[in-house]
Order: C-alpha cells, then sequence, then structure tokens
C-alpha cells in the first residue's frame, strides 16, 4: 500500500513539473503574452460602473474610512454620494482616488466636493480628484465646497498642480484638456458670527437637479469651521458627520434621515497606543495621542443613548 501511495505522489509530482513548465513556456512565447495583456486590458476597460447611476436612487459609497495612522487596506476619509445622474465626495482624504478608480466610477460624473474642515487627512487627495477627473472628461471646473478658509485650500492645491496642469496642456492640446475646465472653484459655505456648537445651525449650501445639500455646524474645537452635510434627494436622505465629538444638536438634523455615516474612535484602543508609546519614551506621539481623545466620538457612546431620541 505505501508503495502505491509512493508511485502515486511522484506521478502527482511529475504532473504538476509538467503543467509548470507548460505554463512558464507560455509566459515566455511574446505573441502569447501580448494575446495575455490584451485581453486583460480589455477586460478592465469593459468594467464601468454606470450602473450605479441608471436609475433614480440615492446611493451611499465609503471610499475611505482609515485614521490618519497608515493602513495599507484603507483609505483616509471620504464618502461618496449618488444623486441624479452624478456623485459627490464628502472629503478627499489620501489614496480614495485609487478606490474610486478601482471601482470604475465614471470619474466624470463627479458633481463636486464638500469639505467636512481642513485636516491633511480630509483633502490630501483634492489636486487627484480634480486633475483626474479632468484628464477623464469632466465637463466643467469642479465645485469644492466648506467653511471659510476653502479658498486657501483651493488656491494652495490649484499652485501645487499648476505646472502639471500646463504640461498636460501643453502635450495633448486644449480642446482635449481645456485649462478652463480643469479649474476648481471654491465655494465657501459660512455662517454669520463665530462658531455657536451647542446649538442646531444649518445653511443650505447647494441645489441642483432635485438634490439639496446642507451643512450642519459640529463640534471639533480648536479646529474651525467643521461641518456635517446633508443630502436630500426626491424623499431620501443621508448625513455625513465630518469629525465631530459628541454633538446633541446633529441628532436634530439626522433625525429622520433615511442613512446617517458618523465617524467613531475606539479611545480604549488610542489609550493603549498612548501608553505603549510612554514605555517606548515616544513623548511626542503619546501627547498627540491624548489630545485627539477630545475631539472625536467614542465608538461605544451608543451605548449610553448618544443621539437618542
Amino acid at each position: 500500500m505505501a508503495g502505491w501511495i509512493r508511485g502515486g505522489a511522484i506521478v502527482l509530482g511529475g504532473l504538476v513539473a509538467l503543467v509548470l513548465a507548460a505554463w512558464l513556456a507560455v509566459l515566455n512565447v511574446p505573441s502569447l503574452q501580448d494575446a495575455l495583456m490584451d485581453r486583460a486590458v480589455r477586460a478592465q476597460l469593459d468594467l464601468n460602473r454606470a450602473d450605479l447611476f441608471s436609475d433614480d436612487a440615492l446611493r451611499v459609497l465609503i471610499c475611505g474610512s482609515s485614521s490618519p495612522m497608515p493602513d495599507r487596506t484603507r483609505a483616509k476619509s471620504c464618502t461618496a454620494i449618488i444623486a441624479g445622474g452624478k456623485f459627490y465626495l464628502v472629503d478627499t482624504g489620501p489614496e480614495m482616488w485609487e478606490n474610486i478608480m478601482t471601482w470604475r466610477v465614471p470619474a466624470e460624473r463627479i458633481g463636486g466636493v464638500f469639505l467636512s474642515h481642513f485636516h491633511s487627512d480630509h483633502i490630501g487627495e483634492l489636486g487627484e480628484v480634480n486633475m483626474n477627473s479632468w484628464a477623464l472628461g469632466r465637463p466643467g471646473p469642479l465645485k469644492v465646497f466648506g467653511g471659510p478658509g476653502v479658498e486657501r485650500v483651493v488656491a494652495g492645491f490649484t499652485e501645487a498642480y499648476a505646472l502639471d496642469s500646463s504640461y498636460r496642456t501643453a502635450h495633448h492640446g486644449a480642446e482635449l484638456l481645456d485649462p478652463a475646465k480643469g479649474r476648481m472653484e471654491a465655494m465657501p459655505v459660512r455662517f454669520e458670527g463665530p462658531p455657536v456648537v451647542t446649538r442646531n445651525r444649518t445653511i443650505r449650501a447647494f441645489e441642483e437637479d432635485g438634490l439639496t445639500v446642507t451643512a450642519i455646524e459640529v463640534s471639533h474645537s480648536p479646529i474651525e469651521p467643521a461641518y456635517a452635510w446633508r443630502f436630500d434627494y426626491k424623499g431620501r436622505s443621508v448625513v455625513v458627520s465630518g469629525d465631530t465629538a459628541y454633538h446633541p444638536p446633529l441628532a436634530a438634523t439626522a433625525k429622520d434621515a433615511d442613512v446617517l455615516v458618523h465617524e467613531a474612535q475606539s479611545n480604549e484602543m488610542v489609550m493603549r497606543i498612548r501608553n505603549a508609546a510612554i514605555e517606548n519614551g515616544n513623548a511626542r506621539l503619546a501627547k498627540i495621542l491624548s489630545d485627539i481623545t477630545t475631539y472625536h466620538l467614542p465608538h461605544d457612546s451608543h451605548r449610553g443613548g448618544a443621539y437618542r431620541q
């Protein structure tokens, strides 16, 4: 019996080696390599999530959900809202555009960007969003909404990408890459007077093709302004909190929403990392980790009835 087993193992090993050798031979034939490449390219180009826009739905895509800390599997903060044949981004954290492109969301259908606040993990990919959606056929300037200061953010990214934009127009021609369409337009959304985060202050920021977007003042002190955004479309609604501490006034605006996309932070995990940093002699990191517990919503707040009405 043992002999049969050994013989079978030898035969199986020989077959595996033969198949592997044949596959390696195929890969070393240029014409076959080209055929495989062409097939893969066509398969990728055939992927197009236009179906996301085919009906009159309000949809939510989480295109980034990680903290500023490194994470190989997740992009930084970004939520995409699909409505009225377009998609709108709430925040543009680093790496988020790769997800949009990997999912084959038609880039030219972008309708605008809404920034909750101006931390780097919420704005870092804005230049790539603008550049790539322009190159892929966006029909006009990209509108970027945010609180006072959004003008500086837009101006900074515009200047940083100015040479790159000019190169692309010079290379491909203005008929294909019209500089006028490659611009960003800052759309500041202002409340009167200083922040009053103890009140439920809202202001309509955008309205087009049945979609209404409302800015909601939230508490992320000392970061000001900080907004949540509410999207209403044909009887359906989504609220995206942005970064905020426990903020009961947000409940009044999100109470009847179909979906609430809200940030949350595990302070227990943060403090464990802080304690390890102290033990490791990294006082700088420990101080930063201690500070961030004060302006995010603890992930277990729901246990104490947070936002219940």
